[in-house]
């Protein structure tokens, strides 16, 4: 007795003073919470386990070894294996001793987990599983979009909510608020006095995995209106063709006043992770622009078009006109 607890404190000396994580913190047993659609018979390893609802926690053993899991109902069997991975605190070795502690866990079975949810849909007898509740808490998703902070046009905060209104399909409503800069290009043509909004709404269909996990498809009508002063070159409108003309094109600090309809097909994946999101995505479509200049000095005078492709002026230029319209962005959000 005495020897095995000398070789405890032993290991347990050797494990602290190289970081062993798992060795020192995780336990022999961990819990799993077990998801059916269905109430339904249950075997985990070799324990049979009354479940008489669809959720169920069992503590299962750390070991580097499949955890098999059976259901039955009535009509059908259900058997799958889940593979162990290595837990946190294994991989939390990394950032202490260079990663020593990983040569102390290497051996031990308490450097494995599994997954902290197991779902069983019992409407077939496929021997997969799921490592979330579909049904369960992300029906609710709170995102932000960091990167309309730096648009080159219309940088804007905004804010979006997408909910979950069927197995694979789910509906995104999204409100920004214009600001007067990009965070990262506070001398933007676009002066302080800018003023706006954005709205937006979209419709969802997860074609691999339910609502909202994984790759989906998508349509978006996206609304904007704002109101801004710009400063620009007026008078011949294409100077650089015409050689006979003297330069006298004057600047001029006018207003602009806009809104543009737009409908765009998006394709993406959301990837959720305990109960943060990142949504990727990208999309194609049309775009309606109504553009109106105010507080000229000459209305009649035109604007000067670039000798190169600017973005400013396609931005700000006067009409009603369709243009192709792209999106490339990534959204980061959380669940509930």
């Amino acid at each position: 007795m005495l020897k095995k607890f000398i070789q405890a404190i032993l290991a347990a000396t050797i494990a602290l003073a190289s970081g062993a994580c798992a060795t020192l913190f995780n336990a022999q047993h961990t819990g799993v919470t077990i998801v059916t659609s269905e109430p339904v018979g249950l075997k985990v390893n070799n324990d049979s386990i009354e479940q008489p609802d669809t959720s169920m926690l069992v503590m299962v053993q750390r070991q580097n070894k499949p955890l098999a899991v059976t259901a039955w109902t009535d009509s059908l069997v259900k058997t799958v294996q889940i593979a162990p991975v290595n837990s946190f605190a294994y991989w939390s070795n990394i950032g202490f001793c260079y990663g020593l502690g990983m040569l102390i866990d290497k051996d031990d079975p308490k450097r494995y987990s599994y997954p902290k949810t197991i779902y069983l849909d019992m409407s077939n007898n496929e021997a997969n599983y799921l490592d979330y509740n579909p049904d369960g808490r992300h029906r609710h998703l709170l995102k932000f979009t960091p990167m309309k902070l730096a648009g080159l046009a219309n940088p804007s905060f905004e804010l979006g909510y997408e909910h979950k209104t069927g197995k694979r399909y789910s509906t995104q409503l999204l409100a920004g608020y214009l600001l007067p800069n990009s965070i990262f290009d506070m001398s933007s043509t676009v002066l302080p006095e800018a003023k706006g909004f954005t709205l937006s709404a979209e419709e969802r269909f997860y074609f691999k995995k339910p609502a909202p996990f994984g790759p989906y498809l998508a349509l978006e009508f996206h609304y904007l209106k704002s109101r801004y002063k710009d400063v620009w070159n007026f008078g011949v409108a294409n100077i650089f063709a015409d050689t006979l003309h003297g330069y006298n094109n004057y600047a001029d600090t006018f207003g602009i006043r806009k809104q543009t309809f737009s409908y765009s097909f998006k394709i993406g994946y959301q990837y959720i992770k305990d109960r943060f999101s990142v949504d990727v995505f990208a999309g194609i479509g049309l775009r309606y622009k109504m553009i109106k200049h105010t507080d000229r000095i000459k209305p009649e005078d035109e604007m000067e078009i670039p000798r190169h492709p600017n973005f400013y002026y396609i931005t700000h230029r006067e009409g009603n006109f369709m243009t192709v319209s792209m999106t490339l962005n990534i959204r980061i959000g959380y669940t509930f």
